[in-house]
């Protein structure tokens, strides 16, 4: 999946056969992805992928999209994609509105049940999404809610799920990571995505640096028994190709292509992984947490938020901070678990009542956050063994993590945020606090943060000390 001298349609026929093979291959989902058709002019071929797909000349097409503009060769994407379609097939374009004047297109129930309907109405035996995260998340849900062909063209290197058969939406007013259906195809131009904006690109890089310590919760959740799913062959194939990324920050953070089109190519193969796996944890753990808090919280308070990508790159700095800090304390092999630490209902609805007056993002929270209580209490006895049993995890771990001052340094050669208060719009102090504080409660994976308050080592003062080494590495 390389190469921008020529278009390249890859069916994913070597990933495929490396994951039959692979040692954990039983408990692997198989990709429903069909084919990833990537390189310069991807977009002008839309009408071969779509005959490969299944969908043929002549029958009805829907593009989804947004209003936001999208370059591509000195004209909007969507106008070039409705070109190219229209030539073979009968199109019509559907346009998602914004959550409000001026912001972004929200995931949430009622635009998800809009775009729905919207695409209804067209009987299309084919769907094309252009849009970056959120707009291939609702698509992803509308194609499987009606049974169509759909293909994805990519118009940023921003997020890593425009490859897998999940959706992040906003349920009851909690993101939650909900199943939906696989793209047929992902077309990825890079006269597309090295034309976005800036901010998307240093988001994606973000985005992609959630993948350390998303590995290492996953890891834990394994270790303790409280998920079993843990993948060291996807783990692997993630990590293909990153210390080369990484290498390419600066390269990155001033959009030149290569290093844009070096992301893409790693966003894909997490997309492919969180599908593969069935799940999202493989890059996504207690970063993502922090930046689903500051999300809710901006949306409650009807305020915009920085991109998603950014927050959690953000938060990927803190996760490794907060990691070291907890693996220290395990190393001395003197910690005392305390139930204390595990949050009742009473808590949660502290912590997330004020987000909506019908307390209904209290409950959904509580909801599936009671379930890794009620499993912690019963499984007091598996923690503590393996943090006795810490040395035999620790190599492992070590492996998984990147310090945060490498992960801080990657970001800061992308000229992306590395610290809260440079995000744009930046939140405040309060708010950081809270979403630091309390984003264990949001769901129910066990990471780092569960672990770090049931052996006390989740305190106020210990979320001053990972904000003040956070504005260190920052400056």
């Amino acid at each position: 999946m390389s190469g921008l001298d020529a278009v390249v349609c890859d069916d994913l026929s070597e990933l495929r056969a490396m994951l039959s093979s692979a040692p954990d291959a039983a408990s692997l989902h198989p990709i429903g992805l069909r084919e990833v058709v990537r390189g310069e002019g991807a977009v002008a071929g839309l009408t071969g992928v779509l005959r490969r797909a299944g969908v043929v000349d002549g029958s009805t097409v829907t593009v989804l999209s947004d209003a936001t503009p999208k370059q591509y060769a000195g004209r909007d994407v969507v106008d070039a994609v409705l070109d190219v379609v229209g030539a073979h097939h009968g199109v019509s374009l559907e346009l998602l509105a914004a959550g409000a004047p001026g912001g972004d297109v929200l995931a949430d129930e009622d635009t998800v049940a809009r775009a729905v309907s919207q695409v209804r109405r067209t009987a299309p035996s084919g769907l094309v999404s252009v849009g970056s995260g959120t707009l291939t998340d609702i698509a992803k849900v509308v194609a499987g809610e009606l049974s169509v062909t759909h293909v994805v063209v990519q118009t940023a290197a921003s997020v890593n799920g425009f490859a897998d058969d999940q959706s992040v939406l906003l349920v009851n007013g909690a993101k939650r990571t909900t199943p939906s259906r696989w793209p047929d195809a992902l077309v990825i131009d890079p006269l597309v995505t090295s034309h976005a904006p800036l901010e998307m690109t240093r988001a994606g890089l973000g985005d992609q640096l959630s993948m350390f310590s998303a590995s290492a919760d996953w890891y834990l959740a394994n270790a303790v028994g409280f998920d079993t799913s843990y993948s060291p062959t996807l783990v692997a194939m993630m990590r293909d190709g990153v210390e080369s990324l990484l290498s390419a920050s600066a390269e990155l953070g001033r959009g030149e292509t290569h290093a844009v089109s070096a992301l893409a190519d790693c966003l894909t193969r997490g997309g492919l992984a969180m599908g593969t796996a069935g799940r999202t944890a493989p890059s996504s753990g207690l970063e993502h947490t922090i930046s689903h808090l500051l999300e809710m919280r901006a949306d409650a308070d009807g305020r915009p938020s920085a991109s998603h990508g950014s927050q959690v790159g953000v938060a990927s700095v803190v996760a490794a901070i907060a990691w070291r800090r907890v693996r220290a304390r395990l190393a001395t092999g003197d910690v005392t678990f305390d139930e204390s630490g595990v949050a009742t209902r009473d808590r949660v609805f502290d912590a997330f009542a004020h987000l909506d007056a019908t307390r209904a993002t209290a409950r959904e929270c509580w909801r599936l956050y009671r379930r890794k209580a009620e499993w912690i209490h019963a499984h007091l006895g598996d923690l503590e063994r393996t943090a006795r049993n810490w040395p035999t995890h620790a190599l492992d771990i070590d492996r998984l993590l990147k310090p945060a001052d490498v992960v801080a340094a990657a970001l800061r050669e992308a000229r992306a945020p590395v610290a809260f208060h440079q995000l744009s719009p930046a939140p405040d102090g309060e708010v950081v606090g809270w979403a630091l504080t309390n984003c264990h409660l949001l769901r129910d994976r066990f990471g780092v943060i569960d672990l770090a308050e049931i052996i006390g080592a989740w305190t106020p003062d210990d979320v001053g000390a990972v904000l003040g080494e956070l504005d260190e590495l920052a400056r």
